[in-house]
């Protein structure tokens, strides 16, 4: 319907036509060339931008301004081009979400060009440097989960509460179906959007259970901050640290009294604590565990990301009285709790410090803690992120019963006496990059494939002081389902693993080859990766007949078969059995960790062991007893077994996840050329 404007309106909407169209009128500053306009940039605008190296531009229209400065994790002076433009090229500030404001004249304010988030306890303009490894959080075309916001009343602070939450795909189409509950918290100065705006968390999982590698769950995003009448915080901050403990009892009785029993009573959910997990960031993440660690008849996962138990503290923590001594008996306490999960970025492990000690202390202490080190990355998103990929796959995949694995539904876990595990969990610290060993360098290059009919890529690794006066041997490395020549890299650090173990004398310096197992010509995972599942055993010919031959003709390696590995992550590790034992004149070490279904079975794998036997230098198999697809190795384990042929066969208390194939990796690479 249209009406006629009132003069006051009318005088409003032509004030804001002529401001407008006076920017519009502003001869803009040119267009940088090989720069894209950012994500971050409203409809209409043409900065800030970005180049592939990291470089961001801003632009701001100050005309009557005397200093115009960008203030993004330091203060970058801008320059006027004379016609009031100001604007500014920082160095490479690195992937993910940044923060930022402009300082006109000594007042900070806004960039109007850009998407705002809430942060440090303000709205902040925003930008994003795209991630080297930010597919995992991309828009894809495939099923999407929503997101809602929903209030409920507190009892406790008497009054309304605002929470986010995301359903997974398919929720509304199956009214019969109930999901477990994953409650994700935000960090200091944050709200309960920063999780869905600035963390992708939506995305995350949509792509997640798309790929088969966490299971549908509904996540609840609430506000960290919680006081009950009268203890509301003084609007000037006090001297000396908050009492982290009496904010988080309220919070701990908001979520007993009012949000877990009404999300349980408004949403589809599993009302038990064996389909509930509390996680969170920073100081979400030390909630997580003063909550969760009070409240053990509600969680059974916790997960803290830059965060935790014992954050600031300097004491060493006597789990015989730390809260109230349910970590005392860790048997007891790894059986009641199946996840506790720590991460943290390298480049705020001083920040971490009381984290880390906490991680260090309880595993000493026997606890089942699960860590991840995000290589290269600070407080930030980029951690949090990559923190939330890591701990979802561990979520409600018990020991017995359904695995949860979307290939495989229904499936029973059952757990032999063979199926244990036989190597200890890896070293604190064995997939961080550290600064007083040498290290190797990692390059992507191109080979011809005849077999594919197309340029294809891959990752070398090459050891510290590679040298072309010394013959190498060779790991080829295969990556899985979904992922891609990077996703051993990222998410499996090879060469961090193997630049710690060199310096320490466990490992022969090696290169590492990771290629794209897809082969076709568009190697690239499909929305739903299954349709190129053919490719991967495309790849056999692509590896013998064009892969080896380009590595051995470019690279100083042996080509005997002694020297050369092959071992693989799920349809990486089928492809690393299937290939390297029906291949024995090629490879002699063989490993496949949590193979999937396209592993031939053993009999086809070795049909006459007893003659092949004397060529097997090594064969290595894993799975985690929270796999449903740990069939494929025992099978192959017994078959082996039986034939008397020399293996190993551990069997950890992972699931289908990045932490079972790292930490395998480590002992793997150990026992090769040996």
């Amino acid at each position: 319907m249209i009406t006629r404007a009132t003069p006051l309106a009318a005088l409003f909407v032509c004030s804001f036509l002529s401001a407008v169209a006076g920017a519009q009128n502003a001869e803009l500053p040119p267009i940088p060339p090989g720069s894209v306009l950012a994500s971050t940039a409203v409809p209409g605008q043409h900065f800030p931008r970005v180049f592939p190296d990291g470089r961001a531009v801003f632009y701001y229209r100050a005309p009557n301004a005397k200093r115009v400065a960008l203030g993004l994790n330091k203060e970058w002076p801008m320059t006027n081009d004379g016609k009031g433009n100001w604007t500014v090229t920082t160095d490479p500030i690195g992937p993910g979400i940044h923060g930022y404001e402009f300082h006109v004249d000594g007042v900070n304010v806004g960039d109007p060009a850009v998407q705002h988030i809430y942060d440090a306890g303000r709205f902040l303009s925003h930008i994003e440097i795209p991630s080297p490894d930010g597919d995992y959080f991309a828009v894809k075309v495939m099923a999407h989960g929503d997101v809602r916001d929903k209030l409920y009343y507190s009892s406790v602070t008497t009054g309304w509460r605002r929470i986010r939450v995301y359903t997974p795909p398919g929720y509304d189409q199956d009214p019969t179906r109930r999901y477990p509950v994953l409650y994700l918290m935000h960090g200091a100065g944050q709200n309960e959007d920063c999780w869905t705006l600035e963390g992708k968390a939506s995305l995350i999982l949509d792509n997640m259970i798309a790929e088969g590698r966490c299971v549908p769950m509904v996540v609840v995003m609430p506000n960290g901050y919680a006081y009950r009448p009268g203890e509301e915080p003084p609007l000037i901050p006090p001297a000396r640290r908050p009492d982290f403990s009496k904010a988080f009892s309220t919070l701990g009785d908001v979520f007993s009294k009012d949000l877990i029993p009404y999300v349980d009573s408004n949403f589809r959910t599993k009302p038990d604590r064996e389909n509930r997990a509390l996680a969170g960031l920073s100081m979400g993440g030390m909630q997580t565990f003063s909550v969760g660690l009070d409240h053990l008849d509600e969680f059974a996962y916790l997960g803290g990301f830059s965060g935790g138990a014992g954050a600031f503290s300097t004491e060493p923590i006597d789990f015989k009285t730390f809260h109230n001594g349910v970590m005392a008996d860790a048997e007891a306490f790894n059986k009641r709790v199946h996840a506790v999960f720590l991460s943290n970025g390298t480049e705020e492990a001083q920040m971490m410090r009381g984290v880390i000690a906490f991680r260090e202390a309880a595993v000493k202490a026997g606890i089942n803690v699960k860590s991840f080190v995000s290589q290269g990355t600070a407080h930030e998103w980029t951690t949090w992120r990559r923190s939330l990929h890591e701990f979802a796959p561990l979520l409600f995949r018990p020991e017995t019963g359904s695995s949860g694995n979307s290939a495989l539904p229904g499936r029973q876990i059952e757990l032999g006496p063979d199926d244990k595990q036989v190597l200890p969990e890896p070293p604190y610290g064995f997939d961080v990059v550290r600064d007083d060993v040498p290290h190797g360098r990692m390059e992507r290059i191109e080979y011809k494939s005849e077999s594919v009919g197309s340029v294809r890529h891959a990752n070398v690794y090459l050891p510290p002081n590679y040298s072309a006066e010394k013959k190498y041997p060779v790991l080829y490395l295969l990556h899985g389902l979904g992922g891609d020549v990077d996703e051993w890299p990222l998410f499996g650090v090879p060469h961090v693993l193997l630049d710690n173990l060199i310096a320490a004398g466990l490992a022969k310096p090696m290169i590492i080859v990771m290629p794209n197992g897809r082969a076709q010509k568009d190697d690239r995972s499909p929305k739903n990766p299954m349709e190129a599942a053919g490719a991967f055993a495309h790849f056999e010919a692509d590896l013998l007949n064009d892969l080896i031959p380009a590595i051995e003709s470019r690279y100083s390696v042996s080509s005997d078969r002694v020297d050369r590995a092959i071992a693989g992550l799920s349809m990486g590790g089928g492809q690393a059995l299937d290939f390297g034992l029906g291949h024995l004149d090629k490879f002699a070490w063989v490993g496949g960790f949590s193979a999937a279904p396209n592993t031939k079975v053993p009999s086809e794998l070795l049909p006459d062991p007893e003659q092949k036997a004397s060529l097997i230098k090594l064969i290595y198999l894993c799975d985690g007893r929270k796999d449903g697809l740990i069939f494929i190795g025992k099978r192959t384990h017994q078959y082996l077994k039986e034939h008397n042929i020399p293996h190993v066969w551990n069997v950890d208390g992972n699931g289908h996840d990045p932490t079972e194939w790292r930490n395998n990796l480590y002992y793997f690479l150990q026992r090769l050329f040996q």
